[in-house]
């Protein structure tokens, strides 16, 4: 879940950056019979549904290719998207969707903005508003920071409070990206998969972002000020991240500043997923529970031993695969898998609440007026917290979405640490019509890791000198950041795995960025 600043942040880059059509690694040999390799998904998420599509990508039925796939989809709620949802608003679909769980991506963002145009979906920003009066920094009595809507006062205003901090940090930030982007998408052409988390972590260049806080990092390591990190940077990592410098790692809160250019999709990002898992051609199976995953040995016509994984269902049916990749965050999926590696490195997650109201918002308790109330208010986090109530912040963010004339009503979203209770929320609006709450194990606590065995494991099960088969966890990768982009391209490296294992005898069509002619 993650909240823009209109123009605050304008001048930063994103981190992500588009990926090029480079050509993926490809070995090829004499023609041989197409062999038949069957792979089970679990998870209808962003990193499921990507993998359906790029799987029916880098094994097209049509290519004259020695491997053939079949794949089925395993997801446990009736609908595809994940965290990525909507809500109608009032329970009125006429009155609006809203997104209940992953909100935005940024331009640059190859995957999805790649999706939604080949997907003839359209963008639209973040609010529905008259008005955009943007961010306010709040810590519990005042408002530290506040933008106006003019964006060059706006910029004046940043450069007055922060001065030469937020320049320099512009410019480390590009180096940053520029650095990324060299190492991850303008390298070699052919791109390895990566089979543990610290090999990505040095092949993308991150190693030195992950193992100290940004605190430190910013602070000591680089010198910047004090009011700068724990006000500006601060305010965007609990924004995205719910956690406070001192406490995220570095690379976190980078990720978090990268909000520029930021869109959502017009109706619900979860469109991006159904379309993905729609054109994949995969057997999906909505309102299916994996309740396990276990190994089996079978012997082919030649009188091989061939390693098998048996998918069995909470209604009792089995599905037997070459391959299993689990899209979802392992300690959710409550799947019983008898292997070594699944218990390797629990990465605990972030609960987040989420409410949503529409209401008459009063603004005194800001000490505000409707027209001077900004559109998003963050709190300060540690060390500014003395002005709140036992120095315990009642929210983390309060976003004003969309406005009704009619009835004067706001629609807004809250992200909190704890359950907003009924009385808190009276503190907060003058009158209440309609009030959806929503608790969310939304992300993994991004902490600093130390030693590589602290990573959960990519590879849980087989692809060893035994087999070419085995189970992936996909969103292993989800534990150094936690975005919709970043789940598409932890898919694709789990196809670049399949394909590494399964076309070393045979020849496989290149699958380049992963994208195709697939549409």
């Amino acid at each position: 879940m993650r909240i823009v600043y209109s123009a605050l942040l304008a001048c930063i880059l994103a981190l992500i950056l588009p990926l090029p059509h480079a050509a993926d690694y490809q070995q090829t040999v004499l023609s041989a019979p197409p062999r038949e390799k069957r792979v089970a998904i679990i998870g209808g998420g962003a990193a499921g549904t990507s993998a359906a599509f790029w799987l029916k990508n880098a094994f097209p039925a049509t290519a004259k290719s020695g491997v053939r796939v079949s794949t089925t989809l395993y997801e446990r709620n009736n609908y595809l998207g994940g965290r990525s949802t909507v809500i109608p608003i009032k329970d009125d679909p006429e009155l609006g969707l809203f997104e209940l769980g992953a909100s935005i991506f940024i331009e640059r963002n190859y995957n999805l903005i790649n999706a939604t145009r080949r997907f003839n979906l359209n963008l639209t920003g973040l609010t529905e508003l008259p008005f955009e009066r943007g961010l306010g920094i709040w810590d519990g009595k005042d408002f530290l920071f506040e933008e106006s809507g003019n964006k060059y006062w706006d910029v004046a205003k940043l450069l007055w409070r922060y001065g030469y901090s937020l320049i320099r940090f512009n410019n480390h930030l590009e180096s940053i990206i520029n650095r990324f982007a060299d190492l991850v998408y303008h390298g070699k052409d052919n791109v390895s998969p990566f089979y543990d988390v610290d090999t990505a972590l040095g092949q993308f260049g991150l190693e030195t972002l992950l193992n100290e806080t940004s605190s430190h990092y910013l602070e000591k390591r680089h010198g910047y000020a004090g009011l700068f990190v724990h006000e500006l940077i601060q305010t965007a990592t609990r924004a995205n991240y719910g956690q406070d410098v001192h406490l995220l790692h570095s690379f976190g809160a980078l990720v978090s500043m990268a909000a520029s250019g930021a869109w959502a999709t017009e109706g619900g990002n979860y469109q991006i997923f159904e379309q993905f898992a729609y054109r994949s051609g995969a057997d999906i199976k909505l309102g299916s529970t994996v309740v396990s995953i276990h190994n089996t040995t079978e012997v082919d016509e030649n009188g091989h031993y061939i390693k098998n994984y048996v998918v069995t269902t909470e209604d009792g049916t089995d599905g037997v695969y070459d391959a299993v990749l689990l899209a979802s965050p392992m300690h959710l999926a409550g799947i019983d898998m008898p292997f070594p590696n699944a218990d390797q490195a629990p990465r605990e997650y972030h609960t987040v609440h989420v409410t949503v109201i529409a209401g008459v918002i009063d603004p005194s308790y800001f000490g505000r007026t409707a027209d001077t109330m900004p559109t998003l208010v963050v709190t300060t986090g540690d060390p500014l917290t003395s002005n709140f109530e036992n120095g315990e912040q009642p929210f983390t963010t309060f976003g004003i979405h969309k406005y009704f004339e009619d009835t004067g009503e706001y629609v807004v979203k809250m992200f909190s640490s704890k359950a907003m209770s009924d009385s808190e929320l009276d503190k907060l609006f003058i009158s209440r019509s309609w009030t959806y709450r929503k608790e969310w194990q939304a992300f993994p606590k991004l902490f600093p890791v130390i030693e590589a065995k602290e990573w959960p494991p990519v590879v849980l099960h087989g692809f060893d000198d035994d087999s070419n088969n085995g189970v992936l966890y996909v969103n292993a990768f989800e534990s150094c950041i936690s975005t919709m982009e970043t789940e598409t391209l932890a898919s694709k490296n789990a196809i670049r795995i399949l394909r590494d294992q399964w076309c070393q005898d045979t020849s496989c069509v290149p699958f380049g960025d992963g994208w195709g002619d697939n549409v």
